[in-house]
């Protein structure tokens, strides 16, 4: 996928933490025997009154952090290109700017950051609303076993949808991997409706999934693919079926979806699982 745009780098956020590490070793495998580098971002945070002491700690810490994810991704042994860089700014914002040169931005879960009550780290629940560009969220260990759970990705029948399925169906092929093409009925729908408006709604839903299914499977003809309409939301769909599944994958234009996943209530499903989050743009 990432072929399609050879100057551009797939950027990891450093920031110390082992979940960065994480997402640095899950961001391997993106761009492993391509052209495309990999970009290790430290963003330093400095105080306008820093002393040249602190200034000079605050580098050290920084090289420190960046050269950990650079010597677990030389471990690895995949062939990688990769880049460097320290920067001042606040997170947030140094993220946002280094979005306008790469296609997917990475990040752990968790890090230096306030934890929000979805268990996100403030930083990664900010990324998530506000990028330019789609956003991996690592959660959980570089598992080799990995590869037997799903990838679960929803639709909506929204012009987005191309472009979603196309970064499912890439990774499932790449991940070796089962793809499950989903989408969800509204809570409450088949108590306010009569049969044969359920019936119609279903028809429309499959034929919905039908559609997308038939974008993507002559593309990736190695993919086990199957269709699911679940009754309920997202969420409840994830928190069933947690530690089944390795991915989710989700339009940035589904703002319930998303919502559904950073939100506070999405901290039963997270807690029983640990699944990344690529929210595609």
């Amino acid at each position: 996928m990432f072929e399609t745009f050879p100057p551009k780098s797939v950027v990891v956020g450093i920031d110390g933490s082992q979940a960065a590490v994480r997402a640095a070793l899950w961001a391997v495998d993106e761009v492993a025997g391509t052209d495309v580098p990999l970009r290790l971002l430290y963003v330093r945070e400095l105080s306008p009154t820093a002393s040249r002491s602190e200034t000079r700690a605050a580098m050290l810490t920084a090289e420190e952090a960046v050269y950990d994810a650079y010597n677990a991704i030389n471990a690895v042994g995949k062939p990688v290109k990769v880049e460097m860089e320290i920067i001042e700014g606040r997170p947030v914002p140094a993220l946002i700017h280094a979005m306008e040169s790469t296609p997917l931005i990475c990040v752990g879960d968790t890090g230096s950051g306030r934890s929000s009550p979805a268990g996100f780290g403030s930083t990664v629940t900010e990324l998530v609303h506000s990028a330019h560009c789609s956003v991996a969220v690592v959660r959980g260990d570089h598992d080799e076993q990995a590869e037997r759970r799903w990838i679960v990705v929803h639709v909506d029948g929204s012009a987005d949808d191309a472009d979603v399925l196309e970064f499912a169906f890439h990774e499932a092929n790449r991940r070796n991997a089962p793809l499950v093409v989903m989408t969800a009925w509204p809570a409450g729908f088949d108590d306010l409706q009569n049969d044969r408006v359920i019936e119609d709604h279903e028809r429309r839903i499959r034929a919905t999934l039908d559609r997308c299914i038939g974008l993507c499977t002559p593309h990736y003809p190695e993919v086990h693919v199957r269709t699911v309409a679940a009754h309920g939301t997202f969420l409840n769909y994830l928190t069933e079926h947690a530690k089944a599944i390795q991915l989710v994958v989700v339009g940035a234009t589904q703002t319930s979806e998303v919502q559904q996943l950073v939100g506070p209530n999405a901290d039963h499903a997270l807690r029983h699982s640990d699944f990344a989050l690529l929210v595609v743009r």
